[in-house]
Formats: structure tokens, C-alpha cells, sequence
């Protein structure tokens, strides 16, 4: 019998994740040093919600600390004991390997430190796919989830890793029901500029996507941001596009910008975000260190049905 878990209002769009995996295969997932009270708290409730069975990766001294913070009975939980973060990755990454688990988890852990486990040549979880990140956003009183790419993985891409992330961002969104997203490539201006390198990339993607026709959904740009989310400012300044205003993936310029306006939209506007890895061989949940648990639950839901979806197109 579920426990319901107490949500945060005005989150609609994350609230349907949730609700969408009720007849999706639970995962099992390895959370990567649970090591303070919210990361483990996070997992125990997506357990709680029928969507992981979670397997602590750590420090057991600091994992039974922080259940203890937060007055989780963890007594039924595998923990495989890890004597640093790095260890604690690796033997994640390994559990993969052994079909011990189908996903992973960011605990109280460094990005940097997990995803080194991750991205390693030898023994890691690489695919042919490149490797971006995605913050499913639920803006309070926005018409839909939004999502962010990159914000917390790729530092300064190109033109081949735009495209890639790109790519990656809209298969994830046709996984939430999006059939055709709207992708609109950020810059500070809506011409390209020789002097703002974003916005002469953001042209060039066009171009090569105009030409391909192979993109599985719409990307336009250079937009700034206004032009991208309001359809009375590109009106105003003239630009004449379907994603202009609509625009339901926000590909950021630089992980600078990206997680500027991710915490812009957290911090002052209330917004949640979940947040997922793609492109690796199995899904992993990573979120800000300052997410909540609720948000932590909305990722995991979100790993599920991205799960499902690539099952279905082997």
C-alpha cells in the first residue's frame, strides 16, 4: 500500500509524471552516497511511491546518520559499503554492469566525482550517444514543463554537442508525450552576430537541421529568452516562428547560463525542476544538492518513463 507523499502546491506538470509510471516496471537504482538527509529522504520516498527500490552506495556510519536526521527506518535497505565518494561511484557504475540495477542516483556527491565513474572509457557508461543533462521545469502558473538543457554537465559545447544535446532533450520530451517539441536555441540576441559566437552557433544548428531534415521535432534560433517564452515579445520585435513563444526546450548557450536561469526560475520564482541524465547506457537522476526531496521523487518518476521509452525502440 502507498504512502502518500506530501507534495508542494502548483506542480502540475511534475505531479503527472508521477502518476503516469502507476503501470511502469519499478527500477532499481543505486543512490550514490545518501550521506545527508534530504538525498536519502528523497529516495525513501520514491520507494515509497512504488517507482525505485533503492540500493545505498557510501559510507554506512554517514548513511545511517542521515536516516537518522530525517527518522527513516532503513532496516530493509542493501547498502554497499564505499570508503570515499570516488569508490562509491565506481561501485555504482559497476552495479550497472552486473544487471544489479537499471539506474542511478546523485546522492550527497559531486557531479564532477560521479560522472567521472560514468564517462570513463574503460568500464564506464558511455554509449554512442553523448552525454547532456535535462531540468524538467514546473514553473508555478506557466502553461507547461519547460526543460533546460544544459545546465549541469556540458561546460562550453560546439556546434556537434549542441546538436547532440539537442537531440537528446527532444527524444526525452516525446518520452513525457511531447510528439513534436518546440526547441529554441538561447542566445542574447535573434540575429546572428559576429560578435556573440551563441548566436552565430544557434544559426548554424538551423542551417544543418534545415538541410538534414532529420530532427524529430522544431528548433529555431538565435532567440533571447523573452522570444522564446512570450509570444507578445516576438511579436513585438518582429520574429515570425512556431517556436517563437512556445518554445518548450530551452537549449542554453553555456552550463553559465544555464544554471544561472535554472536557479533564477528555482529561487525566485518557486519553480521545481527534475532532473535527469541522457545518453548514458541507463538513466541517472542528478539534481541540484539544494533540490528537495519532492523534486528528487519527480526525477526518479522521470528515469522511469525515459527507461521505458528507450526499452521500446530496442
Amino acid at each position: 500500500m502507498k504512502v502518500a507523499l506530501s507534495r508542494p502546491i502548483h506542480r502540475p506538470f511534475l505531479d503527472q509524471l508521477i502518476e503516469r509510471c502507476q503501470t511502469v516496471p519499478i527500477l532499481k537504482m543505486a543512490v550514490v552516497c545518501p550521506h545527508r538527509g534530504v538525498a536519502l529522504a528523497g529516495a525513501m520516498a520514491a520507494q515509497r511511491e512504488n517507482l525505485i527500490v533503492p540500493i545505498f552506495v557510501g559510507d554506512p556510519d554517514l548513511i545511517a546518520k542521515a536516516a537518522k536526521e530525517v527518522r527513516q527506518d532503513i532496516s530493509d535497505i542493501e547498502i554497499i559499503e564505499a570508503e570515499s565518494d570516488e569508490e562509491a561511484a565506481h561501485l555504482a557504475v559497476k552495479l550497472v554492469h552486473q544487471g544489479h540495477v537499471q539506474a542511478l542516483m546523485k546522492g550527497h556527491i559531486h557531479s564532477d566525482t560521479l560522472l567521472a565513474a560514468v564517462v570513463k572509457k574503460d568500464g564506464g557508461l558511455r554509449t554512442e550517444r553523448w552525454l547532456s543533462h535535462c531540468f524538467l521545469m514546473d514553473i508555478p502558473n506557466w502553461k507547461k514543463p519547460v526543460v533546460i538543457t544544459d545546465a549541469a554537465l556540458n561546460i562550453a559545447p560546439g556546434i556537434k554537442q549542441k546538436r547532440a544535446i539537442a537531440a537528446n532533450a527532444i527524444d526525452l520530451m516525446q518520452t513525457l508525450g511531447v510528439e513534436h517539441p518546440k526547441l529554441a536555441i538561447l542566445s542574447s540576441v535573434e540575429t546572428a552576430s559576429p560578435a556573440i559566437v551563441s548566436s552565430m552557433e544557434a544559426a548554424e544548428i538551423v542551417k544543418i537541421v534545415k538541410e538534414s531534415g532529420v530532427e524529430d521535432g522544431l528548433i529555431d534560433g538565435p532567440f533571447a529568452l523573452d522570444i522564446a517564452v512570450s509570444a507578445e515579445a516576438a511579436a513585438l520585435k518582429g520574429v515570425t516562428s512556431p517556436v517563437a513563444g512556445d518554445a518548450d526546450i530551452l537549449l542554453v548557450p553555456n552550463i553559465d547560463a544555464g544554471n544561472i536561469l535554472f536557479k533564477a526560475l528555482t529561487f525566485l520564482t518557486g519553480s521545481e525542476a527534475a532532473g535527469l541524465v541522457v545518453g548514458a547506457s541507463v538513466p541517472i537522476v542528478l539534481t541540484s544538492r539544494a533540490n528537495s526531496e519532492w523534486a528528487r521523487v519527480a526525477s526518479c518518476a522521470m528515469a522511469l518513463l525515459f527507461n521505458e521509452h528507450d526499452l521500446r525502440k530496442q
